[in-house]
């Protein structure tokens, strides 16, 4: 097929191989990883409405219902990098929680995962600990570690 029946095809939404016009046709929009933290705050909320936006097709592909979400337990986020001096506490909460069976992930702002989700939470210092039920934000703590028991409560699921 040459390239002016493909692009004819595409902008008239007809399958090239069976002539449907149920077609939907997707594009991937390519770009580069930089830190979030040099971004101002339209940008930030820019990368938080679109992972919002793509966990509410996830779970609308799967057939999962938005109630489900709410249904979802409390989480909780920590993000470190190597080098900070407040890490290794917050890494030791989160170790005790994990005891009491409560569910933690772990972020290091050094990589582009962790760069991604401190972006999605405003995390600009660490230690930061997020709690999250579903895709809200319950409780956070930037650039410092709570007590225990402040950490405990928060994370405790709404009953």
């Amino acid at each position: 097929m040459e390239v002016r029946e493909v692009e004819k095809d595409i902008i008239s939404n007809t399958c090239p191989h069976c002539g449907s016009h149920h077609v939907e046709y997707i594009t991937r929009v390519t770009g580069f990883f930089s830190k979030v933290g040099s971004w101002n705050k339209g940008k930030i909320a820019e990368l938080r409405d679109r992972r919002q936006a793509i966990e509410w097709n996830k779970r609308s592909l799967l057939g999962m219902a938005a109630s489900a979400q709410a249904a979802q337990p409390r989480r909780v986020k920590l993000f470190t990098k190597k080098n900070c001096p407040r890490c290794p506490a917050a890494k030791e909460l989160a170790s005790k929680l994990e005891a009491r069976g409560i569910r933690v992930e772990y972020y290091d702002v050094e990589s582009v995962e962790g760069m991604a989700e401190a972006g999605m939470h405003g995390v600009l210092a660490t230690p930061s600990i997020v709690v999250v039920e579903g895709d809200e934000e319950v409780a956070s703590w930037r650039g410092t570690v709570p007590s225990e028991e402040e950490l405990l409560s928060a994370a405790a699921s709404a009953s």
